[in-house]
């Protein structure tokens, strides 16, 4: 063979071909067994599937071709899609040790925030000393009965503004998300955050609602991280401007309370100090006032938020189904009477106020895909294997509405926590059925907080005031529909207008 006529860029190509050809053969092209899943396109995978509608709505529809655990392609993401209460249970019970870990999602990491937070966190040494901290510092039955005086004083704040405006239409999400606000702040700082008059406080308001906005934006560059550096969507700019503002915000008052801390001689008695002070006792080199201060930040965004898109949600089911507020009322007053408010106190002796909560939770859980998990390592679900560095994402959503755990499971009906099995399930992340909080080792902080919140303000709300719909709606007809960002909220706004049902010497 006369090697001189062979091109030597063919012998090059060739010698490609032939060490990729031998290396593929030699290769183990065993393929892990995958849960089933829709075909994936090359590149984007099943993103357009997606696009098509609410994620919670199609991955819905896609389980119920491919089953309670199915697998998806997201870009360059592997997906398990979690839809029923027995895979809910594998993933974050069975196997939460190896599927404990973060998805993070790329507006997390603006400004390194997700280094210092519970929720984002990898599963580690940090996270667990915060996870500690919060579970036996901050979140504790006696940390929390001591501060109730100050969630008792903001409730009743924004009761008697109501009543000053009584006859006027009421924006329930504005309302209660300001509630939230002032009363996060008083638990952390001993004092309200949010004042209209003031500008700072209203810039911090501001930057904090549009951090949620923007967190809650889908972003290309999550589902193809190799973009990540371009910021296509200029999402993580954007975060990092509304981040500077809410740092800016908090570090005055955590550096006004440094700066009282080390004039002081005497130290506070334990009881009585709020949630900055526990975190500052453990401040050192493994929690930084960069780590508290972000901390702080993710309390202000967990508790707000969520609580204020539930107490809408409920306000308008009691709306739009008078028998049930009158339900509600009229336990408050066997209980509580028309003498006097409702305390936390009282909370445990209102069943079908509780039962009522626990529905809003099934039909409109705050997190309807609860926070992404990811797998830290392989393992194996019913006969499936899960990848390492897979997401996993459970639609509690879809479970809520599930026929074959549900009797009529679109209809709001309380009353079914009230009878049989039922009325011992709960949702502190024992029942797989009802997991708005999640479970395992990630199941969200802020649960003790969020449950006396939600029943206080929604009993406060309803044993202070009648409410109707404006004029020219009719809770027949009222907007139910739901938008999918930071929460899953109303679409449209909640606006109703209270009639004082106390005597007023109690506003």
């Amino acid at each position: 063979m006369d090697f001189q006529n062979i091109p030597w860029f063919s012998v090059v190509i060739g010698s490609v071909i032939v060490y990729f050809l031998f290396k593929t053969l030699g290769k183990d092209n065993s393929q892990p067994c995958l849960p089933p899943g829709p075909p994936p396109l090359p590149l984007l995978g099943n993103l357009l599937q997606l696009g098509g509608g609410k994620a919670t709505e199609v991955l819905l529809a896609l389980s119920q071709q491919y089953g309670p655990l199915m697998t998806l392609h997201l870009g360059l993401k592997t997906v398990m899609v979690v839809t029923s209460p027995a895979m809910a249970k594998e993933v974050l019970k069975t196997q939460d040790h190896n599927l404990a870990g973060r998805w993070v999602l790329q507006a997390a990491k603006t400004l390194d925030q997700h280094k210092s937070s519970i929720g984002w966190a990898d599963y580690g040494p940090h996270w667990k000393k915060l996870r500690r901290i919060s579970s036996t510092e901050l979140m504790t039955v006696k940390r929390l009965q001591s501060l109730q005086h100050l969630r008792k004083e903001e409730i009743f704040r924004t009761i008697r503004l109501i009543f000053e405006e009584r006859g006027k239409s009421v924006n329930i999400s504005h309302t209660v998300f300001y509630t939230g606000l002032n009363l996060l702040g008083n638990m952390i700082f001993s004092t309200s955050v949010f004042d209209p008059k003031n500008p700072d406080s209203v810039e911090f308001k501001d930057a904090f609602s549009l951090s949620m906005k923007l967190a809650g934006t889908p972003n290309v560059a999550d589902f193809f991280p190799f973009l990540a550096f371009l910021d296509p969507q200029r999402l993580c700019r954007q975060m990092a401007i509304n981040f500077r503002k809410v740092h800016k915000f908090l570090d005055v008052y955590i550096q006004d309370r440094l700066a009282k801390r080390s004039k002081s001689i005497e130290k506070e008695k334990a009881e009585d100090k709020d949630f900055l002070d526990v975190l500052l006792d453990f401040s050192g080199p493994d929690l930084t006032v960069t780590n508290i201060r972000a901390l702080i930040f993710e309390l202000f965004m967990a508790g707000s938020d969520t609580t204020a898109t539930t107490i809408e949600w409920a306000m308008a089911e009691l709306i739009r189904n008078p028998h049930t507020m009158q339900r509600v009322q009229q336990e408050l007053e066997e209980v509580v009477g028309s003498n006097r408010r409702v305390e936390e106190s009282d909370i445990d002796q209102l069943p079908y106020l509780h039962a009522v909560v626990k529905e809003v939770f099934r039909l409109h859980p705050p997190i309807p895909l609860l926070v992404p998990h990811k797998a830290e390592n392989s393992c194996e679900v019913a006969g499936y294997t899960i990848p390492k560095d897979s997401q996993i994402i459970v639609n509690v959503w879809a479970i809520g509405r599930d026929p074959s755990i549900w009797k009529e499971p679109i209809k709001f009906m309380p009353e079914r926590f009230l009878e049989g099995e039922m009325s011992k399930m709960e949702y502190k992340g024992q029942d797989f059925e009802l997991l708005p909080f999640g479970s395992g080792r990630r199941i969200c902080m802020g649960l003790p907080l969020a449950h006396r919140m939600v029943h206080l303000v929604l009993a406060s709300l309803a044993q202070s005031f009648e409410w109707r719909l404006p004029d020219e709606m009719h809770g027949e007809n009222l907007d139910m529909s739901d938008e999918l960002g930071s929460a899953l909220k109303k679409a449209t706004d909640l606006h109703a207008i209270p009639t004082p049902h106390l005597p007023h010497h109690l506003y």
